[in-house]
């Protein structure tokens, strides 16, 4: 058998190889340390499944009729599921008085208002899909964790904020169409979603301020975690401002009126 070499410091090849080996295992990350840590910004379904609910019974309106100047977004930057501009009387009226405070030469871009449960649903098991596809070693757990933070869950114990009518996703565009910058120098998705994050760009930032001014002022509230959600009167508008109960439930499908979206080529 051949003996170990030793270094100049007395240290065998080998003592030194298994060293430099545990070196690089105590500076790589573990399994655990690779998961998400889960943000629910301050908003988790344990918590919102607290909020009683004491619908008003305030209608759906079409929120174009009430400000002609909101712009509807014709196509969906993400998936192909049926949109609507319908939202409770309330909010309708909030998204004018914002769209009011603007600068002249930007509107409200509307992504979306009023969806139905079922929807809700179908959206919810798609993100499912393509979460478990981008993570197929999450458990069950983590992943429904995960996922809860940015799809509402179709859960009757508290109803999705888009299924009450009190709640919108949208931006701020252009007189010529373009939509302002609120995500450089991040790509749009989860990881630049949540309002105030770090490392925005000067313009991003100034955008998202300015949104984020209107809505505020309008009487509408931000889930934290989405720049581009705001709510009025379902619960989770309850838990961000401390109120005993949410003003709207899910809208039962013989309250939702036709809606047709508003002429693309449409002047504002």
């Amino acid at each position: 058998m051949s003996q170990p070499e030793y270094s100049a410091d007395g240290n065998s090849a080998d003592e030194e190889l298994i060293e430099a080996v545990e070196s690089v295992l105590d500076e790589a990350p573990d399994a655990a340390s690779a998961l998400p840590i889960i943000d629910h910004f301050g908003e988790p379904v344990s918590e919102l499944v607290k909020i009683p609910t004491e619908d008003n019974g305030e209608p759906l309106v079409d929120i174009f009729q009430v400000c002609p100047q909101l712009v509807w977004a014709h196509e969906s930057p993400r998936w192909s599921f049926p949109r609507t501009g319908l939202a409770r009387v309330t909010l309708a009226n909030m998204l004018k008085a914002a769209q009011e405070k603007l600068p002249a030469g930007l509107h409200l871009q509307i992504i979306g208002t009023f969806r139905t449960f079922d929807i809700q649903k179908q959206m919810y098991e798609t993100a499912r899909g393509e979460l478990r596809e981008q993570h197929p070693d999450w458990d069950e757990e983590l992943l429904t964790n995960y996922l809860n933070v940015f799809s509402a869950p179709p859960i009757s114990e508290t109803p999705p904020p888009h299924t009450t009518g009190g709640a919108v996703d949208l931006t701020l565009i252009s007189d010529s169409g373009e939509r302002l910058d609120m995500v450089s120098p991040f790509e749009m998705g989860w990881e630049s979603a949540p309002t105030f994050i770090a490392g925005l760009s000067e313009e991003a930032r100034k955008n998202r301020d300015l949104l984020v001014e209107v809505l505020t002022a309008s009487g509408l509230t931000n889930f934290l975690g989405e720049w581009w959600h705001w709510s009025y009167g379902e619960p989770g508008w309850a838990l961000r401002g401390g109120h005993p109960a949410a003003l709207y439930g899910a809208v039962p499908d013989d309250q939702i009126p036709d809606w047709q979206p508003p002429n693309e080529n449409a002047e504002v």
